[in-house]
């Protein structure tokens, strides 16, 4: 007998060896990071099964009773689940597609049935079972453009061409009242539009019906980011219904379409509503109430069947967010589950009370956790005071930003930090001629999202007006829709009024090496800069890039040239983009080789509520927590990045980014200067990178690029629509820093030490000191001068990765972490949790090799670790990280 507390309620709960918590009618799960969550029937009662972000899946009651938990066999993200009685047993199985290549089918119980892969590598998003006359078909679908059919046993039963990468499939009787049918829709572009949207014939695969995008019957369907879809019968004619849910640049919205494509009904929110990255998520409450509810962010709307509004219930960027909606109609009961940022509570809304949708829910579990552990380190924080043997920085932090510091945070007298106001975009209507003269009609294009309704003057005259009020400041001055959006002459002018207040201008996304734009850009504009910069040397240029920008394509002209030449390492600062990005880990390897290999003095971390996304349709936003970019800042710090471009966070509640200010005043987060960096083991050079691979990645919208062996490089599995893949054994990520799975990797474990990247013009130096590297051009590995496959690589990756951790003098297991020399005897460890999206308690084991500590203390709790067999072992908070000093 275990006794669970329920709101000051001791119950009760035969679980025998399973584990729940429960809040009220909330209960806490045992796993991490909920990311779905849908209503079965077992020995007619209502189940939830959940899946987690990694793969695993459980079974609980709807009371919170934990029936089963199955961790991944193969981590990778768990895009669907469904709950549909395939064995004709009355109880329904759990079928699965996961990103990793897998259709799974479990029984009520949680024993796998059985388990479905092709021969070649695909990622797996979307699995739907139709019934027909006792036939049952399991259809699933991904990436490689086909329609996968199953049988009943998991047995291949035929699979179909199709064009596009599959967004979506459900079975219904949307065209015939007794036979099902499958609503197909493909992708071509990673977020908008549709390559197919109809209606599928289970038996012949034939298309029944097509939808073009010129023909939808609401003209916001083509710019609508659908993220999320129920069937049902709205218009109760005996046919279901395909419900819709997503937004039109932020504003919510839901569609509902019959088998004809007809609209049943639509609902917009109003402008008022917009929560920036918040997804739309709904459902049907047929046939307990005649109502569809749509949750965006914060707000929750009741519609009836039309989808006029009955009520519009919250605050928008206040109120709770979470992953998954799940309608139990056999109770009357919604359920929200997983707290949005990694929780692992589901939360009850009771139909029966009139007012459901007023239900307020006390915080519990793993976001609970979060939360306390935060507050916990922040208290830590603003008690810490530097040791003696820990020197004060003479830079500062450079925060662009418009936070301020609290109180508490202001009276710390460890490092400066200086504020840095971005104030966004002054796009000019300067005449273009001169530009056109020199490259043609493309120097007219220009950023549709920009007004460039200001004169050269104007702009002049606001740096000027910055200046006399002493406020440091820095201007967004071009994008790759449109380097210019403050001209050349205009920058230099700002310069000169203001020299002592402007800190630089922020570049975004500029990765074409082709467009002549970007070329103009960097043989013409950045030499003029950097003259105007070093008259004070006060401003810098920021580049933000996703993808594999750092790490590979600065390596192809003209980047290179620009960013290894040595001629503007002070005045440029790498800032990563690594939104809507899978390969947020390779693009810190190669900012941190920037710095390691000294082409750059400085660079920048970027925390912002778009971070958060893997793949932006099926990546809700709206994290209210800090924890996922305080770790993320915190990881970037320790190995350079002294430069933080961060955004406000409208949904962070408290405490926020006052948490990252608090360590880095207060000294517990050094500033850290390449020399200092103790936990590099080895590199990676790049040698004639392969452009091919670079540009299948940066083109990041476009999803049409599969190829059977994508996963054959040594940086594989890149491109978006490998978006929540396994990672190969053979990869860089999976040797070197850890990863498993493409998907918000800010954080990698680094099992063995940190493996920066640069050009192989590094080698000799690296040879000189006796530093073992490893050489690709990102899609073959390189010895002897020697292309090699990269599957055949991975081995001798492998080999002097796993050298270059024998050398180092600490080596950690469980964490993603950095080592810092505080002076000849101290070093200081940063331990932090590395699940950026599923926060949990880690153990972590600390080995000392090569030299032996005398002393390891936690320098926040003020306790000595006790040293066994050259080790410690440790816990680090979720969500939390933990700062440790080893004194030799």
């Amino acid at each position: 007998m275990k006794l669970i507390k329920r709101t000051g309620i001791l119950l009760g709960c035969v679980l025998g060896l399973w584990n729940c918590k429960v809040s009220g009618q909330s209960f806490t799960t045992s796993g991490n990071g909920i990311r779905q969550s849908v209503i079965a029937t077992v020995k007619g009662k209502s189940v939830m099964y959940i899946s987690e972000l990694d793969g695993a899946v459980s079974a609980y009651t709807t009371k919170g009773q934990e029936l089963w938990r199955n961790p991944s066999d193969n981590p990778a993200v768990m895009y669907e689940i469904e709950a549909a009685d395939i064995t004709n047993d009355g109880n329904d199985e759990l079928l699965a597609a996961s990103a990793n290549g897998t259709i799974y089918c479990w029984n009520h119980k949680g024993k796998l049935l059985w388990k479905y892969s092709p021969e070649h590598k695909v990622r797996f998003s979307e699995v739907a079972v139709v019934k027909n006359s006792g036939k049952i078909q399991v259809f699933a679908g991904g990436n490689d453009y086909k329609l996968y059919e199953l049988n009943a046993q998991g047995e291949l039963a035929s699979t179909t061409k199709i064009k596009g990468v599959v967004r979506k499939i459900e079975a219904g009787n949307f065209i015939d009242k007794d036979k099902q049918s499958l609503f197909l829709m493909t992708y071509v572009h990673d977020k908008f539009r549709w390559e197919f949207f109809g209606f599928v014939d289970p038996d012949s695969k034939e298309k029944i019906k097509k939808l073009s995008t010129k023909d939808a019957p609401l003209k916001e369907m083509s710019k609508i980011m659908m993220t999320d879809f129920d069937v049902s019968d709205i218009d109760k004619n005996g046919k279901d219904d395909i419900l819709i849910f997503g937004d039109v640049s932020w504003k919510p919205m839901f569609i509902v379409l019959d088998g004809d494509f007809g609209v049943v009904a639509s609902h917009s929110g109003s402008k008022k509503d917009i929560q920036r990255y918040a997804h739309s998520q709904g459902a049907s409450l047929l046939p307990v109430k005649d109502q569809i509810v749509m949750r965006t962010g914060s707000l929750l709307y009741l519609c009836d069947l039309n989808g006029n509004l009955i009520e519009k219930v919250g605050t928008k960027y206040k109120d709770d967010t979470y992953s998954e909606l799940a309608f139990d109609k056999r109770n009357k009961t919604l359920f929200a589950a997983g707290d949005l940022g990694g929780g692992n509570a589901v939360y009850p809304y009771n139909l029966n009370n009139e007012k459901w949708f007023n239900t307020t829910h006390e915080k519990i579990g793993r976001y609970k956790e979060v939360q306390d552990n935060l507050k916990d380190l922040y208290a830590d924080a603003l008690r810490f005071k530097m040791p003696d043997y820990q020197k004060k920085s003479d830079k500062p932090w450079m925060m662009i930003t418009k936070h301020t510091l609290p109180k508490d945070v202001k009276r710390l007298n460890g490092n400066a930090i200086v504020f840095i106001d971005n104030k966004g975009t002054w796009s000019e209507n300067t005449n273009r001629d001169d530009l056109v003269a020199k490259m043609g009609k493309v120097a007219l294009k220009k950023d549709r999202r920009k007004k460039y309704n200001l004169t050269r003057e104007e702009i002049v005259a606001k740096a000027k007006s910055f200046e006399d009020k002493n406020e440091p400041f820095v201007i967004w001055a071009g994008h790759g829709n449109d380097p210019f959006y403050t001209r050349i002459e205009t920058l230099e002018a700002i310069l000169k009024v203001a020299p002592n207040t402007c800190y630089g201008f922020i570049y975004a996304e500029m990765d074409n090496v082709k467009d002549p734009r970007v070329v103009h850009f960097v043989e013409e504009y950045v030499p003029r800069l950097a003259k105007a910069i070093r008259v004070n040397n006060k401003a810098k240029l920021y580049f933000r890039y996703k993808n594999m920008f750092w790490a590979l394509t600065n390596k192809l002209s003209p980047w290179k040239e620009l960013f290894f030449s040595g001629e503007f390492n002070d005045i440029l600062v790498p800032a990563s983009e690594d939104t809507s990005s899978r390969t947020q880990d390779v693009n810190l390897a190669g900012r941190v080789g920037m710095l390691s290999g000294g082409y750059i003095d400085d660079f920048a971390m970027r925390l912002i509520d778009d971070n958060p996304t893997g793949w932006r349709p099926l990546s809700p936003g709206g994290q209210r927590t800090i924890s996922p970019y305080l770790r993320q800042g915190t990881l970037m710090a320790s190995y350079g990045a002294r430069v933080a471009i961060n955004f406000d966070g409208i949904f962070l509640e408290e405490p926020g980014m006052e948490v990252l200010y608090a360590l880095m005043k207060s000294g517990v987060l050094p500033l850290v200067e390449k020399e200092d960096i103790q936990s590099i083991g080895s590199w990676h050079l790049i040698q004639n990178a392969d452009e091919h691979l670079i540009h299948s990645v940066d083109t990041h919208h476009n999803m049409n690029q599969y190829k059977a062996d994508d996963d054959n490089a040594v940086f594989s599995v890149a491109q978006m629509h490998w978006a929540g893949a396994s990672v190969p054994e053979h990869d860089y990520s999976k040797i070197a820093l850890g990863v498993d799975y493409r998907w918000t990797n800010y954080m990698p474990k680094i099992p063995n030490g940190m493996t920066p990247i640069a050009p192989v013009e590094l080698s000799k130096a690296l040879d000189s000191k006796h530093v073992g590297y490893t050489i690709s051009d990102g899609k073959h590995g390189i010895i002897d001068n020697k292309k090699v496959e990269a599957k055949v690589f991975g081995k001798e990756m492998k080999s002097v990765v796993n050298q270059g951790a024998e050398k180092l003098q600490i080596l950690v297991e469980g964490a993603s972490w950095s080592a810092i020399r505080l002076d000849d005897n101290h070093t200081r460890l940063i331990l932090i949790d590395p699940g950026y999206l599923d926060p949990q308690e880690r153990n972590v084991v600390v080995k000392f090799q090569n030299r032996k500590p005398k002393q390891v203390t936690d320098i926040l709790k003020k306790e000595e670790l006790p040293i066994s067999k050259e080790s410690i072992q440790l816990k680090v908070p979720a969500g939390s990280m933990r700062f440790i000093d080893v004194a030799y």
